[in-house]
This record gives structure tokens, C-alpha cells and sequence, in this order.
């Protein structure tokens, strides 16, 4: 049931109706409210004249007051102290979502995802604004015009228990590059990307082009620092970047696949994770222009970030359990 609050126009109306003489009914229907609505109006918020208090008037604007003071006092009281309130605004400017901060564990009583939605909206939270929270646009993709190459094992050997994401050491590779100006490449620096399927881990290294000869050592570089039971597959697709996967294989001691082509949800936890990115190195953004330090401090940020995906872990404590 809607209800409509009067309004100080209403209760000047009111207020010259009453001295005109008009009773409560007349009022109501020419105003188009409920009898009630006017009578409860003007016991609620008229108020003592006289020496001796016996004379009653409802004045417009003491009522207007009155009401608002009373509709302060209606709504639920703030419970979450400073403590609180600065907690969740530093996961928010590390960019944490709502809901990732009011499942994680912590010393405080968290909020619920919608109360944090709404104190943002209230201005609770000083630091914080809506424009803080990661957003996503629609866009035009522009025809792909790399090469493709049909080498290398496909996806339909992969081990099935490698989709049920029950063991570590499976990764998914992609690349993001550089935006376009008229259908060109700003630069062709781009990010050769990783993505671990179970933890979720995530790695990014910025490359001078998306050939074969800078991606290869790439990935060799960035996964050779792991355990050998921590990289046991990687699953590309058909893009010739990767066509030295036998050298990536050979030097890791890995499996590699390759996903079918234009089946990009083949890998879809790469691709998933590479929009993450983005609200780092928006769409459109030259690559050239990433700092290197800055790109291994947002991956920090990235990989200590819960994943509702994984019971709010995150990809740093599920790679490592």
C-alpha cells in the first residue's frame, strides 16, 4: 500500500479551510485525502495557546516541523560505529565489492550487502561514493583480425576432472590488448594474462606486442616460479601468439590445450577475470602507458580480493591452502 505524506502545501490548505470554516470532511474531499488523514493531521500537530493552555491552533509550518521531527526519530537507528564505517570504506577504495565484504570474516559485525549499498547512497561512508564500485558498459567489439592456427592439443582431451576445478594447477591463458582509434591499435603493447580455475589466481605481465617471441617467455617466466604440482595444465585459445606452446610445455613439464575456435567460454574464467582488469585499464586505454609497479600492486589488490565463487576466500589464500 502507497502512502503519500502531506505536504506543506496541503496543510496550508488546511489551514485557511479550517478558518474559513469548512469541517474536516470538506477539507478531506477537497484535498482528495481520508477524513481520518485530516483529523489525525490536526490533533497530532496543533499545539497549546494561552495563558492556561486551553486553546488549540495548527499553524502550517509548527505542523510541518513537528512531522519531520517525528519522521527522524521513525527510522532504524544507525548501529555501526566509526570503526565499522571506516573498515568497510578502505575495502571499498581497494575495491571490494559489497557483497565480498559483508560475507568475509572479521573482528567487527559487518553490515549486509544492501546496507552497505545504502550507506553509500546516505553519505555514511565520507570516503566513498558510488563512482568507487566497479562498473561495466556495453561496447561494440570490432571484427577479429589475427591470425589463427588449428596445432596443439584440443580441449576435448582434457582431463575431465579438470572441470570440476576439484585440484589446483589448472590456468587458463588469454591476452587484453591496447584500445583502437578508428579500428586501430593505439600501441601494440598488451597484457598476456593467467588465471588459475580453482583458486582463481591471477597474473598479468605487460608485453611489447602480442607475437609469439615476447608472449612465449612470458608465460614461461611467470609460472616457473611455481611448484610443479601447481601448474599441470594451461588451455589457450586459437590466437598465433601461442603457437610456442611446445616450448611452454616443454620447459614447465605441463599439458597444454587449446580451446575451439570463437569458444571464448571455453575458458571463461580467464575471460572473466580479464573484466576485472579492466577496472584497472579500462577499454580503450593505451598499454603503453602502464606502470609496471603499478600493474604488480593492483594484481595484489586482485588476488587478495574474496570471491563469492570460492566461499569468499581469496585467490592468494585458496592458491595456498
Amino acid at each position: 500500500m502507497n502512502y503519500n505524506h502531506l505536504t506543506i502545501n496541503e496543510r496550508c490548505c488546511i489551514f485557511q479551510f479550517k478558518q474559513s470554516g469548512m469541517s474536516i470532511r470538506q477539507i478531506a474531499k477537497t484535498l482528495n485525502r481520508n477524513a481520518s488523514t485530516i483529523s489525525r493531521e490536526i490533533k497530532r500537530n496543533s499545539f497549546e495557546s494561552g495563558s492556561r493552555g486551553l486553546i488549540k491552533k495548527y499553524l502550517p509550518k509548527a505542523a510541518q516541523k513537528l512531522s519531520e521531527q517525528r519522521r527522524e526519530k521513525c527510522h532504524r537507528p544507525i548501529k555501526y560505529d566509526d570503526k565499522v564505517r571506516d573498515y568497510v570504506s578502505e575495502k571499498l577504495l581497494k575495491h571490494w565489492s559489497p557483497e565480498q565484504i559483508a560475507h568475509r570474516e572479521c573482528e567487527y559485525k559487518l553490515p549486509s550487502t544492501s546496507t552497505i549499498y545504502r550507506m553509500i547512497h546516505r553519505d555514511d561512508l565520507k570516503r566513498v561514493k558510488m563512482e568507487n564500485l566497479r562498473r561495466k558498459g556495453k561496447f561494440k567489439r570490432p571484427a577479429e583480425t589475427r591470425g589463427k592456427f588449428n596445432a596443439g592439443p584440443s580441449i576435448k582431451k582434457r582431463p575431465k576432472s579438470v572441470y570440476k576445478r576439484t585440484e589446483i594447477g589448472h590456468w587458463e591463458a588469454d591476452t587484453v590488448e591496447s584500445g583502437r582509434i578508428d579500428h586501430q591499435r593505439k600501441s601494440s603493447y598488451c597484457f598476456v594474462t593467467l588465471a588459475e580455475r580453482k583458486s582463481r589466481y591471477y597474473i598479468a605481465i605487460l608485453v611489447p606486442a602480442r607475437k609469439s617471441e615476447h608472449v612465449t617467455p612470458a608465460i614461461i617466466n611467470a609460472l616457473k616460479g611455481f611448484d610443479t604440482d601447481l601448474v599441470k595444465t594451461i588451455t589457450f585459445d586459437r590466437g598465433k601468439e601461442f603457437s610456442g606452446y611446445e616450448e611452454i610445455a616443454r620447459e614447465l613439464k605441463c599439458d597444454v590445450y587449446f580451446c575451439d575456435p570463437y569458444c571464448a567460454w571455453q575458458k571463461g574464467t580467464n575471460e572473466n577475470t580479464n573484466g576485472l582488469l579492466r577496472e584497472f585499464y579500462p577499454k580503450g586505454m593505451d598499454l603503453s602507458e602502464v606502470d609496471e609497479t603499478e600493474l604488480e600492486y593492483n594484481l595484489v589488490l586482485m588476488n587478495n580480493r574474496p570471491r563469492k565463487c570460492i566461499n569468499y576466500l581469496t585467490p592468494s589464500e585458496a592458491l595456498h591452502i
